[in-house]
C-alpha cells in the first residue's frame, strides 16, 4: 500500500509512500527536508554525483499535487540546500515549477539550511520559525510544544527492517507521544536511525508501500 491513514492528535492524515502527509480537513500537503541544490551544491565542491535530482523531486511533487488537489503545501524547513545564484539552473526551475502551481498556497517554515538561500524570490511564503495549524505546530525541529502536537522535519528519520538474514535502511514516520517526524523528501538525502521505542509508532517507506513496523 503507498497510502495509510492514521490519527494523530484526534486528526486524520494520510500518509503516502513518497514521504509526504495529506491532512485532509484542511487540504494541506506537507513534506520536508526536500533541499532543492543539494547536487549543484556537491559538485561544486568536487563531489561526484548525478544531477537531475531536482527535477526527480520536482515530479514527485506535481504527482502529489495532482493526487491529493491541495490547497496548500507546507514544506516544514530546508527546502534549499545551499547558497545560490538566480543563474543556477536548480533555481530557475523550481521558480517556473512554482509558477505553474500558483493555484497552490506554498509556506515554508524555514529550517536551518534555509538560511543560505531567500526562498522568498521563488514565490513561497517563509515563516520563520513555526506555523501554527490546531491541534498541531508545524516546525523544523523535533521538539514539543505547549500549544499543540510537533509535526517536524530535521533529522531525516529511518529504520532498520530485517527480510530474513538481510537488513534495509528505510526512510520512515515517526510518532512519539508529542512529537511526529516526517522522512525526509529530498532525493539525496541521507537518514539517522531512529529505534523502535515503548509507545513509538514508526511507518517504514519501502519500495513496495509503506509498512507499520512492530515495536
Amino acid at each position: 500500500m503507498n497510502t495509510l491513514d492514521i490519527e494523530v492528535a484526534g486528526e486524520r492524515l494520510t500518509l503516502h509512500g513518497e514521504r509526504a502527509i495529506h491532512w485532509s480537513a484542511r487540504r494541506t500537503l506537507m513534506v520536508t527536508d526536500v533541499h532543492f541544490g543539494k547536487g549543484a551544491v556537491f559538485r561544486r565542491a568536487g563531489i561526484a554525483v548525478p544531477s537531475g535530482d531536482t527535477d526527480d523531486d520536482l515530479a514527485r511533487l506535481d504527482a502529489l499535487i495532482a493526487t491529493f488537489q491541495p490547497e496548500t503545501l507546507v514544506v516544514l524547513g530546508d527546502m534549499v540546500h545551499g547558497a545560490a545564484t538566480e543563474r543556477s539552473a536548480w533555481v530557475s526551475r523550481v521558480r517556473a515549477w512554482r509558477e505553474a502551481h500558483a493555484g497552490v498556497a506554498m509556506i515554508l517554515v524555514a529550517g536551518n539550511h534555509d538560511r543560505h538561500f531567500d526562498v522568498g524570490t521563488l514565490g513561497v511564503e517563509v515563516r520563520p520559525d513555526r506555523m501554527h495549524a490546531p491541534p498541531f505546530v508545524l516546525a523544523h525541529h523535533p521538539e514539543p510544544h505547549a500549544d499543540g502536537y510537533t509535526l517536524s522535519g530535521h533529522v531525516h528519520p529511518g529504520v532498520v527492517v530485517r527480510d530474513g538474514w538481510r537488513k534495509h535502511r528505510l526512510p520512515a514516520f515517526v510518532f512519539d507521544r508529542h512529537v511526529g517526524m516526517l522522512p525526509a523528501f529530498g532525493t539525496l538525502t541521507g537518514l539517522h536511525e531512529t529505534p523502535p521505542a515503548p509507545g513509538r509508532r514508526i511507518v517504514a517507506v519501502t519500495p513496495g508501500g509503506l509498512l507499520p513496523v512492530k515495536v
